[in-house]
């Protein structure tokens, strides 16, 4: 399944600091994602191909793009962005 059109964004901030996660959510919204789709969350197993995760590694956002997800639930991803916090 492929889901080019409503593509699900968890957010991993991996961090419990609410001002660095909103700020991470509009620097997501900056660069053109929309803010409904962004979630928080850290189970790739919910994700498919087409799928963002965005994970905070200080002091960068990496966004990478789901691209493959095996029968065996092992999800496949390509880094496609880092955004400066």
């Amino acid at each position: 399944m492929t889901n080019t059109s409503n593509p699900k964004v968890f957010l991993a901030p991996n961090t419990s600091d609410q001002e660095l996660v909103e700020k991470a959510k509009g620097r997501l919204v900056e660069n053109g994602l929309k803010l409904e789709a962004i979630q928080l969350n850290y189970d790739m197993q919910q994700l498919d191909p087409g799928d963002l995760y965005a994970s905070y590694e200080p002091p960068d956002l990496v966004v990478r793009s789901v691209y493959e997800k095996k029968p065996s639930g092992i999800v496949k991803m390509k880094s496609v962005a880092m955004i400066r916090l």
